[in-house]
């Protein structure tokens, strides 16, 4: 896949607003210059959080909309407890994650609030073994249903609206482009 069908893919909902973050699993790749001015356009940056036997994950986060969903008073207060430096800028923050993610050698739970999951859902998971859960989508839902799934099929009609245009030929940074 090209960069631009992963960013379609994975990353529309990041792309067009309507969730903080998303994380790719890919080859390692070059960012090119149009795509990466789109995308800081766009308050979106992409950070390289881990690379392993020539795969990289990559957080793709629209920074106001990331700084904003951390900084609830709920989710701040979680990761506080989880040794987040909450009063630092955002880039810290991430690099605390990043430091995780290498300690422990997988996915710390919390990683589901920097894609914007609802707390009571990242618990939920947390305390049910990501069992029982109410609902199976983008994330698995322990919280509200009928929201997650308005969500959810919000998220489902950026992502095929977006991978429509970049297999019609556009790129993302070009569809970025237009939408500014």
């Amino acid at each position: 896949m090209s960069l631009d069908q992963i960013l379609a893919f994975h990353c529309a909902p990041t792309l067009v607003g309507l969730k903080p973050a998303n994380l790719i699993s890919h080859k390692p790749f070059e960012v090119v210059a149009a795509t990466k001015k789109a995308l800081e356009d766009n308050a979106i940056d992409m950070t390289l959080l881990w690379h392993c036997n020539c795969k990289d994950l990559t957080l793709v986060y629209h920074r106001e909309k990331l700084w904003q969903h951390l900084h609830s008073p709920e989710i701040w207060g979680y990761l506080m407890v989880q040794g987040y430096p909450m009063y630092s800028a955002l880039e810290t923050i991430i690099n605390h994650l990043k430091k995780r993610i290498i300690e422990l050698k997988e996915f710390p739970h919390e990683v589901g609030l920097f894609l914007g999951y609802p707390l009571i859902d990242v618990l939920g998971f947390i305390k049910n073994n990501g069992q029982n859960c109410k609902l199976c989508g983008y994330w698995k839902v322990y919280g509200d249903e009928r929201e997650a799934k308005c969500l959810f099929d919000s998220f489902s009609r950026a992502r095929d609206e977006m991978c429509a245009k970049v297999n019609s030929g556009y790129s993302v940074a070009e569809i970025l482009t237009v939408a500014s």
